[in-house]
């Protein structure tokens, strides 16, 4: 039998990664001086600050209690060594640097919702949730790798 806290730890982790997205386009908005980037990255922030939060109601739904830590992150996840990767090269603050590094990251979570979305505890409903929350993570890689081109 599946257990609620399956589904909460699973839920939690893309929660993470969602802090580790917001985190790490924070910090690419601090580094660029192009406009347009700047507000591609500002509304990716907005993005996963409002999958966080479709996150955690789920979270709160199935077993009552609130997210442990809104904006933990997992050091072992592959998208947060992504995410320190793009802090690294946005030192440069070289325009194609930072497309690729945010590229990276974006195909690190894409690859991480994949995962969570094959996975058999995840209820149909809560699948549904992240399949949309993929297509537009999809939707911003995108136009991150058109933006690199």
């Amino acid at each position: 039998m599946i257990s609620n806290e399956e589904i909460v730890d699973s839920l939690n982790e893309l929660v993470k990664i969602n802090n580790d997205r917001i985190r790490g386009y924070e910090k690419a908005v601090e580094d660029t001086k192009d406009a347009n980037l700047d507000d591609i990255f500002r509304h990716n922030v907005i993005q996963s600050q409002q999958f966080r939060s479709e996150l955690a109601d789920h979270i709160v739904r199935i077993d009552g209690s609130a997210v442990s830590n809104a904006t933990s992150t997992d050091v072992s996840s592959k998208i947060h060594r992504a995410w320190i990767d793009i802090k690294a090269a946005l030192t440069g603050k070289d325009e194609q640097t930072v497309l690729s590094s945010v590229e990276f990251g974006e195909n690190a979570a894409v690859e991480a919702y994949e995962e969570a979305i094959e996975k058999d505890h995840i209820p149909a409903y809560i699948r549904e949730v992240l399949q949309k929350q993929l297509e537009q993570l999809k939707i911003a890689r995108d136009r991150v790798v058109a933006l690199h081109k």
